[in-house]
C-alpha cells in the first residue's frame, strides 16, 4: 500500500481574494515508513493533513490511498485510515473515556469482542486514564492520549498524526516514539505521518523529513543523507535554510 498526493493545491477565500494554501504538492510515501512533517506556523502542514484525511477536498490535483483517490469513496479512505489532530473537539465532553471510545468503535463496526480486545490494549500501551472519567475531566496530556487511541482504534494501516506529541509528558513522549517507529512503522508495516514543530524529536522518530513553507514542498528526503554530505551539518540552520520566506511570497495558513 502507498500514498501518493499528487500536486495538490487548496485555497480559501478572504477579503483581498483567493488565498493560496497548498501550492502543488506532490510526494509519496509506503508501507513501513514513517515520515515527519515540518514547517513554522501557517506552512500548510494541517491543510494538507486535513486534506489526505477527507476532512478537506483539493481545489487540484489528488490524493491516491492504494491507487484510489481518498475523496471518491470517503467511507473506504475512513476505515483504512487514522486521523488524530490537537486541534480537534470532537469528543463528547459529558461521555466517559470507555464511553467515547466505544461510540468510536461502533462507528468503525467492530464487534463487541474487537472492541473489548482493542481497548484492553490500547488501555496499557497508552496508559489510558480511568475508563469511568468524564472527558472534560480529563488533562491536556491525557485527552492528547485519547486522541491517539481513537486514530488507532480500528488499526487501521495509515496513521495521519498532527501534532500527537503535544501536552504529552517526557516520560510518554518517549514511548510514543517507540510506538511510531518500532510497532506502527517497522512491526505493522503502516503508512504513519507525522507532522511536529520539535525537530529533535522529528530525528527520534523518522529520517524522512518533508519540509513545507509558504505552502509548498521545500524538502523530501532522508536527513542522515544530508548529514553525510555536509559534515557541518546543523539542524536548526537547516531548517532555517528551507523554510525562509520567499521574496514577496505571503504566507500560508
Amino acid at each position: 500500500m502507498d500514498l501518493v498526493v499528487s500536486h495538490a493545491f487548496k485555497q480559501f477565500p478572504s477579503s483581498a481574494g483567493p488565498k493560496k494554501i497548498l501550492k502543488d504538492i506532490s510526494f509519496r510515501v509506503t508501507a513501513g515508513e514513517v515520515v515527519c512533517l515540518l514547517g513554522p506556523n501557517g506552512s500548510g502542514k494541517t491543510t494538507l493533513l486535513k486534506t489526505i484525511a477527507t476532512l478537506l477536498s483539493p481545489d487540484g490535483g489528488e490524493v491516491l490511498l492504494d491507487g484510489k483517490s481518498v475523496h471518491s469513496d470517503t467511507l473506504r479512505t475512513r476505515r483504512l485510515l487514522g486521523f488524530a489532530s490537537s486541534e480537534e473537539h470532537s469528543f463528547y465532553g459529558r461521555l466517559t473515556v470507555w464511553g467515547n471510545l466505544r461510540f468510536y468503535a461502533q462507528l468503525h463496526a467492530l464487534s463487541p469482542a474487537r472492541w473489548k480486545a482493542r481497548y484492553d490494549e490500547l488501555k496499557n500501551v497508552l496508559d489510558l486514564p480511568a475508563p469511568e472519567t468524564p472527558f472534560r475531566q480529563l488533562s491536556a496530556g491525557q485527552k492528547q492520549k485519547l486522541l491517539l487511541a481513537r486514530a488507532v482504534l480500528h488499526d487501521p494501516p495509515v496513521l495521519i498524526l498532527d501534532e500527537p506529541s503535544q501536552h504529552l509528558d517526557p516520560a510518554f513522549l518517549a514511548r510514543f516514539r517507540t510506538l511510531a517507529t518500532e510497532e506502527w512503522g517497522e512491526r505493522r508495516k503502516k503508512i504513519v505521518l507525522i507532522s511536529t514543530h520539535h525537530l529533535e524529536d522529528a530525528l527520534k522518530i523518522s529520517d524522512r523529513w518533508l519540509v513545507i513553507s509558504e505552502g509548498r514542498l521545500r524538502f523530501d528526503g532522508s536527513v542522515s543523507a544530508v548529514k553525510r554530505a555536509d559534515p557541518a551539518f546543523a539542524v536548526d540552520s537547516f531548517f532555517q535554510k528551507l523554510t525562509a520566506p520567499e521574496e514577496g511570497g505571503p504566507r500560508a495558513d
